[in-house]
């Protein structure tokens, strides 16, 4: 592959850089090219050709706070560019990632595909992003973070509309680089490397500032396409019509380059770092050694710990300064786990601020991954402090990006993470001793999957190893990015196997969703298949099952089994075919709609109610509608109460009551978000230019591909019959609406005239009567269990003692109940090394013989079958003959002395 993507648009030789006086290098260590106007420049200023030169002598005007740096950035674009607030960081418009790595995130695919406009063109904004691919390295090479902001300054050309491309992209950066924060544009390299990215692909330059990226300009002009001619790691691209300019500047970046502190934590979170140092025994920090450190770590590639502290040690031996190399490794151990813990806070803020609740899987598994990992730094540490209040101290910081934190929902989270965390430690032990002693070692693979199932961290393992058997076991360097691949990744639709004609069907359930006969021609016809002009049957999805009916051709009456929706086509599913052309006339059966139409809206009511109930944390799950009941699944941290269930039915009735409109809308997709927010996205991601939008006056609104009723007050009543957690955070609740759950009142209704009919309660009532005679069976049970174990007892204390090889049994020869024989087998195999049990089971005897192993009870019942011409089954430990004669002491004697060895 070539170093640099070629495109229909020429490679990356510009005019700009001729008419600034830049020459194109190739770095004499990496092989790349590079743009720069320094003429004695060798290397392209990317680490490790090149290290930091910025560290305590930066190249900016003035040093820079966070706040100053993103205002700085904004202000510099805003005549020209439109500013676009943040996104969250949980992309809740895509179903293929978890959380927002990138600016360009927010807007593929549906406006890099040319489907939807972008809010602005071009667009300046900030976007919070996470990305924990490189969480191993956090806090060890002075410049990986968790969480960041990336500033971006976008621009989307098409066929028809050009806003600006290469040119224009490499002088915004070079103007704000050298204009804006007045850097010396000698200081400056623009390195060649192609880029790709959620299907997308284009040139790109990396932009270096004194040996630290500060941006990316990328050049998206390819879709990935497998027929395409061009081929960046591994996949093939081809040309796309339209033309992206997806910018990312590092904000931290810039501000650590204005600041020219040791590390990038010193220069993005003070706060939170000098709150930490102050907790420790010993606050003082050599920031010269941590400045070394991270110039250091610039140099190595791959990262390695060892490596690191032998060439940090070696140069501080030529600078003059004494020290050893333990307390040097000392001191790097306890500068990563602080600043560890200062990022990961961090990174919760954003995560917290979304309302991700942990949990084993998804999303949730990424911030449970942070919590216990800042747990573990702070036990590492020493330190009393609350994760919490650091992740308090960090949002007071970035109010001005995240203006109402919620403070209720964190410290509901926190505490109970925290005790899981506790318990976790106190298990801990025995699970890695049974794991270690399989074979004698934890693996890389052992390692992750204490982590990944049981929450051990892989430090906790390692130590209980060494305390215990005094091994040591080597980490992984890339172990939490092990961990975290397995679970970053979103839920990729599974796209349907077969293929129809995109023809476009008329949704006349959306004109009317009281339309029940229609008619239609035939389209297309293959099997029992057909795609009609327009249709009233609803087709399958968000959780709405498909409309049934049949369609009239002719004389004749065809079932309508299932529609599907193919793009543009709706495809029915017949009992038997139709004819290509032919006129026909459907008919859905409208009881099943409108009690689905019940159902649906009744979701959606429920929904509001709950996050109004339970807390804005509450987003839907999943969801499935049916005709006599429904389920919504909610994120929520704990079992719904029976108080909950009740408020949430009587503010359900409420609404219902008022009669609330429920309106449906096509509303553009930038519209329909900055009117009602990324709460929309409850139920799937929308398709079309427009979202759908369903609002239940001030309850819910949300996009929605689904059919609804008019108003709430046509949902009658909702009745909630069921809650369950079905997984961690996530909440189950199946109810019923209007005639459904009529149906539901009147079942139970006769349940309770028929158990009235047969109790004749007293003036205690019904309830009492049922509650009485439950504990009076309760009380019954107990004594019955009491009495059988007596019997047992007694059958084992008066059973005849018998003796082979050396080993003590006992035999048992009883009249047995079924209950009565298995309670009796259950205990003589805690009891006593082997032991026989001979009862009269039907119109033969069954004799049992049970051991712990001490001798082959398989062997012993094929020879007792031998001599009474019984059939054996079971096991070494288990075995049964059945025969019609009886065994007894004395041929159990008799075998035993002659025949077992």
């Amino acid at each position: 592959m070539n170093d640099v993507v070629e495109s229909e648009n020429g490679n990356l030789d510009l005019e700009f850089f001729k008419s600034e006086k830049f020459v194109k290098k190739k770095c004499v260590k990496c092989g790349k090219y590079f743009w720069t106007k320094d003429r004695n420049r060798s290397t392209c200023g990317d680490p490790p050709c090149d290290s930091y030169s910025f560290i305590g002598n930066s190249p900016v005007n003035k040093p820079y706070s966070l706040r100053e740096m993103r205002d700085k950035f904004i202000g510099f674009f805003s005549d020209t560019h439109t500013f676009i607030k943040p996104y969250p960081v949980v992309p809740r418009w895509r179903d293929d990632v978890l959380l927002v790595n990138a600016s360009i995130y927010d807007f593929q695919p549906h406006v890099t595909s040319g489907r939807v406009k972008p809010p602005g063109n071009p667009l300046v904004m900030s976007q919070p992003s996470i990305r924990m691919t490189d969480t191993d390295l956090v806090g060890a090479t002075g410049r990986h973070l968790t969480s960041f902001e990336m500033l971006c300054h976008d621009a989307f050309n098409y066929p028809d509309k050009k806003v600006y491309w290469k040119e224009e992209t490499t002088k915004y950066c070079y103007e704000f680089l050298t204009v804006g924060l007045g850097v010396n544009s000698e200081l400056i390299t623009f390195k060649e490397k192609p880029w790709s990215g959620g299907g997308n692909g284009g040139n790109a330059f990396e932009v270096f500032v004194s040996g630290l990226e500060v941006a990316t300009l990328v050049f998206m002009d390819l879709k990935e396409d497998s027929n395409g001619r061009v081929e960046i790691e591994g996949r093939h691209y081809s040309k796309m019509e339209m033309e992206i300019v997806d910018t990312g500047y590092g904000l931290e970046r810039l501000v650590w380059l204005s600041q020219g502190t040791p590390t990038v934590y010193h220069a993005v979170m003070p706060e939170v770092i000098d709150l930490l140092l102050g907790l420790l025994d010993d606050p003082t920090i050599d920031n010269e050694i941590l400045s070394i450190f991270s110039m250091e770590a610039a140099l190595l590639e791959p990262f390695d710990k060892k490596e690191l502290l032998k060439n940090a040690l070696s140069r501080i031996k030529r600078e003059k300064k004494v020290v050893d190399m333990k307390e040097l490794e000392k001191l790097f151990d306890r500068a990563r786990s602080l600043f560890t813990l200062a990022d990961h806070s961090k990174s919760l803020m954003f995560l917290f601020s979304d309302y991700v609740i942990p949990s084993n899987v998804k999303v949730g598994y990424l911030s449970r991954l942070l919590i216990r990992r800042s747990l573990r730094m702070i036990d590492d540490l020493g330190i009393n402090v609350d994760l919490s209040d650091l992740i308090i101290r960090h949002s007071t910081n970035m109010k001005d990006v995240i203006p109402n934190f919620p403070l209720e929902f964190l410290n509901t989270i926190i505490p109970m993470e925290k005790a899981k965390y506790n318990d976790l430690k106190d298990r801990a032990g025995s699970v890695v001793e049974r794991v270690f002693r399989k074979s004698g070692t934890l693996t890389p693979d052992d390692l992750v999957l204490l982590y990944d199932s049981f929450g051990i961290t892989p430090e906790q393992s390692t130590d209980i190893v060494r305390e215990k058997f005094g091994k040591d076991i080597e980490i992984p360097r890339d172990f939490s990015k092990l961990v975290v691949s397995i679970h970053d990744q979103g839920t990729v639709p599974k796209s349907k196997a077969e293929h129809f004609p995109d023809i476009h069907t008329r949704p006349l359930y959306y004109d009317d969703t009281s339309i029940s006969d229609f008619t239609a021609v035939v389209l297309f016809s293959e099997g029992n298949s057909i795609i009609t002009n327009q249709t009233a049957f609803y087709p399958e999805g968000g959780g709405q099952p498909s409309d049934t009916g049949y369609f009239l051709f002719g004389n004749k009456k065809i079932d309508m089994l299932k529609a599907e929706k193919f793009n543009h086509s709706v495809v029915h599913r017949l009992s038997s075919p139709i004819q290509l052309g032919a006129r026909i006339s459907g008919h859905v059966d409208f009881w099943r709609r409108r009690r689905l139409m019940v159902h649906h809206s009744a979701t959606h009511l429920l929904l509001g109610v709950c996050r109004m109930v339970l807390g804005n944390h509450v987003w839907q799950s999943s969801v499935q509608k049916g005709t006599e009941h429904s389920r919504l699944d909610i994120t929520h941290y704990a079992k719904i109460s029976d108080d909950e269930i009740r408020k949430i039915e009587q503010t359900c009735l409420k609404f219902i009551t008022e009669n609330r409109k429920v309106r449906v809308r096509n509303i553009e997709w930038n519209k329909a978000i900055d009117t009602f927010g990324f709460r929309l996205f409850q139920g799937g991601v929308p398709d079309g230019k427009e979202i759908r939008v369903v609002e239940i006056d001030g309850v819910d609104v949300e996009g929605c591909g689904g059919t609804h009723v008019a108003s709430t007050g046509e949902l009658g009543f909702l009745k909630i019959l069921k809650t369950e957690t079905i997984q961690e955070g996530i909440q189950r609740i199946i109810f019923s609406a209007g005639f459904a759950a009529l149906d539901f009142v009147e079942d139970q209704y006769s349940t309770i005239k028929a158990l009235e009919s047969r109790i004749k309660p007293g003036p205690e009532g019904l309830k009492d009567s049922i509650l009485g005679l439950i504990d009076e069976n309760i009380r019954y049970k107990k004594e019955q269990t009491k009495n059988e174990r007596k019997f047992i007892e007694t059958l084992i204390s008066s059973a005849v003692k018998i003796r082979i090889n050396d080993i003590e049994g006992i035999f048992i020869s009883h009249t047995l109940e079924d209950s009565d024989y298995k309670l009796l087998v259950s205990a003589v195999f805690k009891l006593h090394p082997f032991s026989i049990i001979s009862r009269k089971a039907g119109n033969l005897y069954e004799t049992t013989f049970i051991s712990d192993g001490a001798i082959d009870c398989n062997k012993i019942a094929n020879i007792f079958a031998s001599r009474i011409e019984g059939e054996v089954s079971g096991s070494s430990k288990n075995s049964v003959v059945k025969s019609r004669e009886l065994v007894n002491e004395m041929l159990i004697r008799n075998v035993f002395d002659q025949q077992v060895n």
